[in-house]
Order: C-alpha cells, then sequence, then structure tokens
C-alpha cells in the first residue's frame, strides 16, 4: 500500500474513533440510556462497561497518534550484526567482538535528546540470583580447579573477579564503556554458567519486556518530528548463539510482530552461507516476517574486481538463499564498518567541531576512519574540520547505507501504521454492531408489551441453553483432536528414539572399524624396531586379539605396543582429535537429519489433524452457532447481529537445535605409555650394530603418546539428554501454540456468542423495567435512542469500509 494511502486510512481511522468516542460520551450523559446494570445482567452498555469501551478507544487513538515501530536485527554468524546497529543508531552502542555476543535480546530505543546511551536491565534479579550461585560454586574444590586454568580470557577474568569480590549488576549503566562491560559480561556469565553445570535464567527472561533496553537518539532520526512515531530496534541471538534456543518462542512472537525485519549476512561468506542449515534459518525467517523482511549484504566494501556486483549479489541472496521469498529491490549491499565510522565522526563534528585525539585503544576508531576516509594521508590532514567533513559525507555514501535505512524505517513507520489502522478498525466495527443492536433492542422494545419481552426472554434463555450444549460438543471433539496430536507425537518420539539408537551403532561400528586399522597399523609400525622373531609374533598376537569375538583372548593377555584392540569394549580409541571429531560428526549428522526428516512428518500430521478439527468446526459447529443466531434475529425482527470469530492459525512446531550443540564434551584426551626397542648407545650396543644383530645390542625404553577417546555411553548419554530436552520443548510448543490457542479459541467463540445472547437478554430485561417509566418519560427516552440509532448506520459502514480497505494488509506488508 502506498505511503499516501495510509496516512489517508489513518487519518479517517482516527475520524471514526473520535465520532464512536463522542457518541458513547453523548450516550453515558444522556438521562435513561445507559444504566447500572442489575444483578445476573450483563447489558451492552452499562454505565461501566462503557467507561471500559472509552477507554479502550481512546487508546486505540493514541496507538494511531504515536506509532509504536519495531524493527528486529537478525544476523548470520560473524556478518556485523552489531556493527550495523552501531551504523543505523549513528553511535557505539554495542560492542564488537569475534564470538558471538547476544545471550539475551537488547531493545534499542530511539529517545529523542538523549545523546548518551543508557542500558536499563530492570529485571537484574534472576542474573543477580545466578552470580551467587556461581560464587558458591567457586568456593569449592571443583570451582578452585576452575579458576586454576590458564585458559580463561581477560574478560572472563574479570567477571571472576567481579563475582568473587561480591559484586551484582546494577538495574542502570550510563554511556559505552559500561554498556559494553555489561553486555561482554552477561554473556561471559552464560558461558561461566555452562562450564559450571548451571541453567542460566532464560526463562526470567522471556518476555519481551523483560530483557534489556538501550535508550538513545538515534542521528539519522532526529530531525524527524514527533508524530511519525517511535522507533526500538531488536537484536536477536544468532542461531548458534547461546540461549536461542531458550528464547525461541518470544524470538518467533516478536518476529512475528515486528513492524519489519533485517537479516545481516557476510558478502564474503555469502556462497558457504548457501548451505542447508544457514539457508533453512534464512526462509524460516523469511516465511514468519513475510513482506517485511529485508536483507543487508553487509562488508561489501570488501569486494575486488573478480566478486559479484550489486545486481549479482541481489539475485544471489533473494533466489539462492532465500529461495525467491525475497525480492530483489529488498537486498542491499553495503557496508556497515564504513557507515558506522562515517557515522561516529558526524557526530563528533557536530558535537564538538573536531575529532578526538588517538591515545593508544582509546579513540582507535579515529585511526580506521582517518585511513578508510582519507587514505594514507589522513595523518595530515585528519585535523582540518573541513576536509573531515567532506570525507565523512563521502564516506557515508560509499557505504551505501543511506538508501536502505530510508526504506528500511519507511516500510516499518507504513507497517506499524497499517496494524494500528487494522487494530482500530476491527474496534471501531465491533462497537457499532453493538451500538446498532443495543439501540435497535431498545427501541423496539419501548413498542412491545411487558409479556411479548418476557417471552422474548425465555427464548433467549433457551438460545443461550441450546449453546451451552453445543460448546460442551465441541469441548468433546476438541479433546479427541488433541489427543490424536499427543498420540502421533508420543509414536513420533518413540520413532525418532529407535532410529537416533540405530544411527549411534552404525557410528559406533564404523568408529570401531577404524581402531581396528590404526591398531594394525601401529603394529606394523613399532614392528620394524623389533626383531624379526618378535615382530611376527607381535603382529599375529595383535591380529589374533582384533579378530573380534570369535578371537582368542585370556585374561592377563600381553600388550606388546601399548594397547589391543576389543571390540566389545564400549569407547573408541584414535590417535588423533581429527579422527575421533570425525567420528563424533558422522554421528550427529546422522542424528540431526532424523531429527529433520521426522520433524516435517510431525508437523505435516499435526496439520492434517488441526485442518480436520478446523473443517469439522466451520461445518458442524458454526452451522449450527449460525441456525440459533438466525432463529433469533428471526424472532427479534430486528437487523440481526455478526460473530465474527476465527480459530488462531497454528505455528508451525520445530525441534530445531544448532548443529553442535549434541555431543559437547564426549572426547577425552588421555595419554598412554608405549615400550619401544631401539639400539643400545652403549659400546656393547654399538659393536652388535655393526653385526647387524637381531636380538643382541638392544634396550627398550618407554614413549608416551596421546590417544582420543570415544566413549559411546556418554555419546548415547549426551544425545538422549539433548532430544529429551527437544521433546519436552516440542511439548511445551504443543501447549503454548496448539492447545491453548485452539481451547482459548473455542473458548472465545462461544463466550462471545453467550455474551451476545445474554446481552440481549440483558438489553430487553432493562426494556422491561423502561415500561415502568410515565408515558411522557418513555417517550422522552424513544426519542433519545431514535436520535443516537441515526448516527450509527453511517458509522457502521464506514467501519467496515475501513476494515475492508486495510484487511489485505494487516497480515502483509504495504508496498
Amino acid at each position: 500500500m502506498h505511503e499516501r494511502n495510509i496516512e489517508l486510512l489513518r487519518e479517517e481511522a482516527s475520524r471514526l474513533l473520535q465520532v464512536e468516542i463522542d457518541l458513547l460520551q453523548r450516550m453515558k450523559d444522556a438521562q435513561g440510556v445507559v444504566v447500572d446494570e442489575q444483578a445476573n445482567e450483563q447489558q451492552t452498555f452499562s454505565s461501566v462497561s462503557i467507561d471500559k469501551d472509552l477507554k479502550m478507544l481512546n487508546g486505540e487513538l493514541s496507538k494511531l497518534e504515536r506509532l509504536e515501530m519495531v524493527l528486529a536485527v537478525v544476523g548470520t554468524m560473524k556478518a556485523g550484526k552489531s556493527t550495523t546497529i552501531n551504523a543505523i543508531v549513528g553511535t557505539e552502542v554495542l560492542p564488537n567482538r569475534n564470538r558471538p555476543m547476544t545471550a539475551l535480546p537488547t531493545r534499542i530505543r530511539h529517545t529523542l535528546g538523549k545523546q548518551e546511551p543508557e542500558l536499563v536491565l530492570e529485571n537484574n534479579g534472576p542474573v543477580n540470583q545466578l552470580v551467587g550461585k556461581i560464587a558458591r560454586a567457586l568456593s569449592k574444590a571443583e570451582g578452585k580447579q576452575y579458576m586454576g586454568r590458564g585458559t580463561h580470557d581477560k574478560d572472563m577474568k574479570a567477571l571472576l573477579a567481579f563475582i568473587q569480590g561480591g559484586e551484582t549488576f546494577e538495574q542502570s549503566y550510563k554511556g559505552p564503556e559500561e554498556i559494553f562491560w555489561f553486555l561482554k559480561s552477561l554473556n561471559d556469565l552464560v558461558r561461566l554458567s555452562q562450564d559450571l553445570d548451571l541453567d542460566f535464567p532464560f526463562d526470567s527472561y522471556a518476555s519481551i519486556d523483560d530483557v534489556p533496553v538501550i535508550e538513545v537518539e538515534f542521528a539519522h532520526l532526529a530531525h524527524l518530528p514527533e508524530s511519525v512515531g517511535s522507533l526500538t530496534l531488536l537484536d536477536t541471538p544468532g542461531p548458534n548463539e547461546a540461549g536461542q534456543f531458550h528464547l525461541r518462542p518470544m524470538l518467533q512472537e516478536q518476529l512475528r510482530n515486528a513492524s519489519a525485519v533485517l537479516a545481516v549476512l557476510d558478502f564474503t561468506q555469502l556462497k558457504s552461507d548457501a548451505d542447508h542449515q544457514v539457508r533453512q534459518e534464512l526462509e524460516q525467517i523469511a516465511d514468519v516476517a513475510e513482506g517485511r523482511m529485508f536483507a543487508l549484504v553487509n562488508k561489501f566494501d570488501e569486494k575486488d574486481r573478480n566478486s559479484d556486483g550489486e545486481d549479482a549479489t541481489r539475485r544471489l541472496v533473494a533466489d539462492s538463499l532465500l529461495g525467491g521469498r525475497l525480492d530483489i529491490s529488498q537486498v542491499y549491499p553495503v557496508s556497515s564498518k564504513l557507515g558506522d565510522l562515517a557515522n561516529r565522526a558526524q557526530r563528533e563534528l557536530a558535537s564538538k567541531g573536531c575529532l578526538p585525539q588517538v591515545t593508544g585503544e582509546e579513540n582507535a576508531w579515529v585511526e580506521d576512519f582517518g585511513k578508510a576516509a582519507l587514505g594514507t594521508v589522513w595523518k595530515m590532514t585528519i585535523t582540518n574540520a573541513e576536509v573531515v567533513r567532506h570525507a565523512a559525507d563521502a564516506l557515508w555514501e560509499a557505504s551505501l547505507f543511506a538508501k536502505p535505512l530510508n526504506n528500511v524505517i519507511h516500510k516499518a513507520h507504513s507497517q506499524a501504521a497499517t496494524l494500528a489502522i487494522a487494530s482500530a478498525a476491527a474496534k471501531l466495527v465491533d462497537i457499532s454492531n453493538r451500538l446498532n443492536n443495543f439501540l435497535d433492542v431498545r427501541e423496539v422494545a419501548l413498542g412491545k408489551s411487558a409479556s411479548e419481552l418476557v417471552a422474548q426472554i425465555d427464548s433467549l434463555r433457551s438460545d443461550i441453553a441450546r449453546i451451552g450444549e453445543l460448546e460442551r460438543q465441541t469441548q468433546t471433539d476438541t479433546k479427541k483432536a488433541l489427543g490424536s496430536i499427543n498420540k502421533q507425537m508420543k509414536e513420533a518420539f518413540a520413532a525418532i528414539r529407535s532410529e537416533i539408537n540405530q544411527e549411534i551403532a552404525d557410528g559406533f561400528k564404523s568408529g570401531k572399524e577404524k581402531e581396528k586399522q590404526e591398531i594394525l597399523e601401529e603394529s606394523k609400525s613399532l614392528s620394524k624396531e623389533t626383531s624379526p622373531f618378535r615382530m611376527f609374533s607381535h603382529f599375529f598376537a595383535a591380529m589374533a586379539s582384533a579378530d573380534g569375538p570369535g578371537g582368542s583372548r585370556k585374561s592377563g593377555s600381553s600388550k606388546p605396543y601399548g594397547r589391543e584392540f576389543d571390540p566389545n569394549e564400549k569407547i573408541i580409541t584414535l590417535r588423533s582429535r581429527e579422527a575421533a571429531e570425525k567420528v563424533i560428526n558422522g554421528i550427529e549428522t546422522g542424528v540431526q537429519g532424523i531429527i529433520d526428516y521426522k520433524e516435517k512428518d510431525l508437523i505435516k500430521t499435526s496439520d492434517l489433524i488441526l485442518k480436520g478439527f478446523h473443517d469439522l468446526f466451520e461445518r458442524d459447529i458454526t452451522r449450527q452457532a449460525s441456525t440459533i443466531i438466525g432463529e433469533l434475529n428471526q424472532r427479534l425482527n430486528g437487523n440481526g447481529f455478526s460473530i465474527d470469530v476465527r480459530l488462531p492459525s497454528t505455528q508451525a512446531l520445530s525441534l530445531g537445535k544448532g548443529k553442535g550443540d549434541w555431543l559437547q564434551g564426549v572426547i577425552e584426551s588421555k595419554q598412554r605409555t608405549v615400550t619401544k626397542r631401539r639400539r643400545s648407545s652403549s659400546v656393547w650396543g654399538k659393536l652388535c650394530g655393526l653385526f647387524n644383530t637381531d636380538d643382541w645390542g638392544w634396550e627398550s625404553y618407554s614413549s608416551t603418546v596421546d590417544d582420543f577417546v570415544v566413549d559411546i555411553s556418554k555419546v548415547k548419554a549426551s544425545i538422549d539428554k539433548t532430544v529429551t530436552v527437544l521433546f519436552d520443548s516440542l511439548a511445551a510448543d504443543m501447549v503454548t501454540h496448539i492447545e491453548t490457542p485452539l481451547q482459548e479459541g473455542v473458548a472465545h467463540f462461544f463466550d462471545e456468542l453467550k455474551l451476545a445472547v445474554e446481552s440481549l437478554r440483558s438489553d430487553l430485561a432493562q426494556s422491561i423495567r423502561d415500561k415502568e417509566a410515565s408515558q411522557d418519560q418513555q417517550k422522552a427516552l424513544a426519542e433519545r435512542l431514535a436520535g443516537f440509532k441515526l448516527l450509527v448506520p453511517g458509522l457502521r459502514q464506514d467501519s467496515e469500509a475501513l476494515k475492508r480497505d486495510v484487511q489485505p494488509e494487516a497480515g502483509g506488508v504495504p508496498a
């Protein structure tokens, strides 16, 4: 939808809201129109409920006037997501490190006039409780041993000192340095909790309102009027970052609700990013954020004359990586680094008139800017403010950031406006329908006798009873549908476990074959240093032990070369870590393949069951409900009323888990002593060497070699633990995304249906009380009701037209 059309619809929605608010307020103030409810009644409008409706409509008007835009930022590994966010903001608010940095999602909110960024984490209790647990763990023997490791980097050492010092995290951090320290520490805290086998409290941050928020003015939005609305960036964990698995439901919800989604890709890795895992992740995001997704291909400044140009890069991303889910016009090659440097220089010039001095690590970015914008002569020109200003402008242009930034923010604004209009239109239609029924029933009832009204009320009670019976029948059908899905899930889980166990067995067998081959090769190698007689005796001994279950193996048999092959032993011992990892990766890949295949099958089956229930609901339940409503409308001889309730759509279930998480830490490094023979360095040895003797003049010596052991029991335990977590997660997803919405959808349908009928009954009951007034009072009330009723058809018609106009865009995106 064109931006101008959106603005026209926004103005129309505001007008209709003001008209409806005015009408409700006048009805509230008019004598006898809106009255207090009697016990056990639920009038369409009462003196209490009408205040809630007015508050709700005013809230919708406020949302239209000040739009809330959320731009979710996702990125593949090392694509430069933090640098991209810094470039959008116009100042450095997120630190850059080579390893994943987003354990928790972080909101960055545009706050006009706030020059110094401030991070707020109101919900700091859970992380501080974890800090206390870690402090207690470090005081124990195993913790002290962990502290003594020499492998901790400086950031981890600083965090350990912070925890041991009894300190805790604050709720607020001001300025880049404090914010960087907190975010780095938070991410290292996740790593540290995993090392100590403690759970990070991800569940405590499952709501978007609980995650950290950084407030700062976005340089490129400072000139926009406040009426445009507020913009919040949502920095999300990448697919391989800690916490992504735990927070997936919340992240998917945010991606669905985001005004726009920005995917950051690495230009230098586009060809390798075309692998199955990355492509699948991008496709899933594109499906969730259909029509609202943009792709920034970062590091485009690193292209050379042999690299793809802008058009070829756009086609590669849109067609190959995203399978046509993204239009070429929504892909932008950029350089976030150049954009970030240009922004920082422009900001310094605007606030201080010059760039700061470079002193060691402090302000090192100035040197990066100078080299990028001014070249080899940067030191001679960096103090010339005018030259630097032109260079910064040119660097910003070279970053190619201006066009996507402008388009994405406009898209976010358009989508936020569309969602706000759609929400307002739905409320307008609902209340205008209720106004029509309320005023029509009250006015018509004044012309009826009390006995006629009592008869209608009795009929409505019968309708409510019929609806109750229909609801009970539907609840039974709902349980059957959910029971079928649960049964299918349990059968799928059992099949997955069975196939995984077979995959582990096959991988173990392959690994044992590799071990056997290594032992034979080692035996041949060592035998060259031994006499011919011993060579053959040891070689055949090794062969005999490698013959498998049928071979002769006696208790206490010797190990002439430091180890022997036992096909029944539940460990695989290999000479290199690479060989051990190859065994593990083979099992891991097979297990992931089983999960991927079964996941699709399970989703397909669940969708069929849900579709069957939905068809049953639409065919039988809705038809029966429509029959009740039709008979009711006919009896009341009114214009009728319509209930528009849809069952919630179910999200795709996923067993997805970051590759590489299955078998962490199942390879052990061990050393063993091998006995070898060499020619003695003594006079006797040298003399025997002259005669090339086989047995005389030799000596034995010991040598230590490294082995890498794969314990199959640990492999099975690790995979079983991960699969159990996945199954538990899927069961929770089933409750969250299928069972609860399905039950709530059915309950909402019948609650609204019963409320509509009950409201009519209560309105008729009030009409009986209206007839207790004098003829003059009844006449005056009838005139007031008729006057208000005249305003409703136009309001109702315009509200429904607005809803139709904005409806196609509510689920998609304006162009």
